[in-house]
Parts: structure tokens; sequence; C-alpha cells
């Protein structure tokens, strides 16, 4: 093949699935010639036809009638195993599902395709381990998948790809599982192989945005090819650029209101506070009560009170972790809590200092001085929980 032939040339290709009821006609007489080092979008909607062409394409399938050429060998009327062969020898493939394995590092999913080859074991790792240091991963490599985020994960996926050192590059909606800044990640990548090793790249997508960064975009529809546009391709590393700065803005925006909502998450104690509060400390002075005279014949003051102080605490937690907002509800329940010892024990304190109260107070709770005491302790442990669990100050500015 000289350096002017095509690397791709499909001829008049049609491809029928053939049902009890219907035939179904996904391409209808297909004209597709790729050269050398392009770098082509595939673009469509579901039912296009655009996944069959990339069947053909990759020799996972074949033509129902036509020719398909890859570099200047016909591989369309070639049985399974042949076109297996051809598949190994010059084509690498990216998948949208990663199609990694999952109990192996990154350098064995990359000397896979290798180890089919048979090359030697030294040779093989020497060449994974170049492809891991050209995509970006060489100080991964011994990393399994679900050590590696999304983006690192189809990094692996393109050298697995590349370690054969294929004229080819067929990529199955490559960002179809990642997040807009990782997408651009991928691209800018498949960009910088494309143009620094003139990897001929074809990339099928229903992703517009992403299709504008190949410098030739095939649109199919119904079966057919119905546009076929060269154009000068957007640059990936720039948006990439553009998505990083956009979410530093809306980072520094976040941090901005951050001290705003957590000061109005420590205001908003509901209205009920008082009727949960003497309902839980209800409950847990019974429990107290039943379990002194159940195990020590006489009803005390210290297992009633810690119950009742513990059973405010969890059923507070239980309660208030289930509205909603916007922060952590281990915080909202530690909230709960300080505002309830702290009345709690303010209550306590300016009764024992009324005139006829206060002696009252003492005649029929004589704990009460105890209570204000345990009442305040919890206190004290309810803030200090609360800044740790938020990480934040309960006066002035949280932090950043």
């Amino acid at each position: 093949m000289s350096a002017i032939d095509p690397l791709i040339r499909i001829e008049k290709v049609t491809k029928d699935y053939v049902t009890e009821a219907v035939v179904v006609r996904a391409l209808r007489t297909v004209d597709l010639t790729i050269m050398p080092g392009e770098f082509v979008a595939i673009v469509g909607t579901s039912g296009s036809g655009k996944s069959t062409l990339m069947n053909i394409l990759g020799c996972l399938d074949r033509p129902t009638t036509g020719s398909y050429h890859l570099a200047g060998i016909e591989v369309g009327t070639r049985s399974s195993d042949g076109r297996a062969i051809v598949r190994n020898r010059l084509i690498g493939f990216i998948f949208q599902g990663f199609n990694l394995l999952s109990r192996t590092s990154a350098l064995e999913n990359v000397e896979l395709p290798l180890q089919y080859r048979g090359v030697p074991v030294k040779e093989r790792r020497a060449r994974a381990k170049k492809a891991l240091e050209a995509v970006g991963l060489g100080d991964r490599t011994d990393h399994t998948p679900n050590q590696l985020s999304g983006g690192q994960q189809q990094r692996v996926a393109i050298a697995r790809a590349l370690v054969t050192d294929p004229p080819l590059l067929l990529a199955d909606e490559p960002t179809g599982n990642l997040d807009s800044r990782t997408s651009f990640e991928v691209l800018a990548l498949l960009q910088r192989l494309n143009r620094d090793l003139g990897i001929t790249i074809a990339l099928v997508t229903h992703e517009p945005d992403i299709a504008q960064c190949a410098s030739r975009v095939i649109t199919v529809r119904d079966g057919l090819i119905e546009s076929d546009v060269r154009h000068e391709p957007l640059d990936a590393s720039a948006l990439l650029e553009e998505v990083i700065r956009e979410a530093k803005l809306r980072d520094r925006a976040v941090v901005a209101e951050a001290p705003h909502a957590v000061k109005a998450s420590r205001l908003a104690i509901p209205k009920a506070l008082p009727l949960f509060t003497l309902m839980h400390f209800i409950l847990g002075g019974i429990l107290g009560a039943l379990y002194d005279a159940a195990i020590f014949g006489e009803v005390g003051v210290r297992i009633p009170l810690f119950l009742a102080l513990l059973a405010d605490i969890v059923l507070s937690s239980r309660r208030f972790a289930h509205l909603g907002h916007r922060v952590r509800s281990v915080g909202r329940a530690v909230d709960v809590a300080l505002v309830t010892h702290a009345s709690f024990a303010l209550i306590f304190v300016l009764a024992l200092f009324l005139p006829r109260l206060g002696p009252s107070l003492l005649v029929l709770f004589p704990a009460g001085p105890r209570v204000i005491g345990a009442a305040l302790l919890v206190t004290v442990v309810s803030l200090a929980l609360r800044v740790i669990a938020l990480q934040t100050p309960i006066f002035g500015r949280a932090r950043p």
C-alpha cells in the first residue's frame, strides 16, 4: 500500500439482519474512504446504522454485500478467524465501558493483546509500560481498575489499544460514561495521538460537541451516509481549560455562600423542639427508673438521668436526620442536642434562683444541681461534636 492509498475503503456495502418476520436493512449501499492520519467522527441517532458501520469497520461483522478493504486487505469476505487476525494486527479498540479486567493491574490489562500475539514477557512488559507512559499513567502501572478514576480507566483502555502499534483506532462512545472535564481530557489525548503519531482514529458518538473535535464528521441516517463534512476541529485542550476555569468559578461561589448556609442551618431549629425534648427525657427517665427498680429494687437518680440524656441525643439524631437540610445530618443532630441541653440547663438554673420555686424543686428533685452539671457537660460535648462534624466554628465565619 503506497502513502496515498486509503487506509479504509468501503464500496457499495449493505448489511441486512434477517428475522422470522422481517428483514432489517441496517446499511444501504454505503461508500466510504478514510485516508491514513485522519480523525473521523461518525455520528447519528439511535438506529441510524452507525454502530453497524463501526462493527464492519472493526471486523466484528461482515457486510451482506459490497467490499471492505483495510490497509489493502479485503476483509469483508474473510471468516471469523481471519477477521480476528486482522483485528489483532491492524485495529485498536476503545470501548465506552472500558472493558478492563477488574482483578488485574493496569499494566497487565495493557499487556493482554500482546499476550494473545505470543510476545515474550519481557518485551510485552516494556511495551505496555511505554503505552501507559504515552497516556500519562506511567505512575499507575500497579493500580487495579477500582483504584482508578473513570478517566484513568479510559486512558488504560487507550493504552491497551495502542500497545500493538495499530494504524487504526476505533473508539465506540469513548466519552459516554465520563463527565465533561474527563471527556475533554480523553479527547485531548486522542487529538495528540492523532497529531503526533499519525494514528487514524474513527470515533462513534451521538454528542455533537464531541464530534466537533474531529477533523471530519460523517453523519449516518437510516443506513445511509447523509453528510460528510471536513472542517477545522475544535481544540479539546482549550475546551478542557475552559471547563476547568468554569469549575473553579463555581467552587469559589459555593465557598463564598457556604458560611451563610451553615449559619442558616444552625439557626433553623424546629419549632416542635421543646415537645420532642420533653418526650425524649420522659421516655429515657422511665426506662432508667424501670431498670433501677428491676435490678436494684429502688429508683435512683444517675441511671434515669443518664438514659434521659442518651435518649434525647439518639432520638434527636434520628428525628432530625431526615429534614433534608444542606448540611450533614450529623451536624443537624448535634445542633439539636446542643440547643436542647443548653436550654435544659438554663431552665433549671433560673428555676433554682426563684425565691419560691427553687426550694420546692430541690425538695421534689434533690438531684437538680447534678442534673444542671450533667446538662452543661453534655452541652460542652455537643459543642465539640458540632465543630468536628461540620469542621466549622460555632461563632464567626466557616472555614472554606
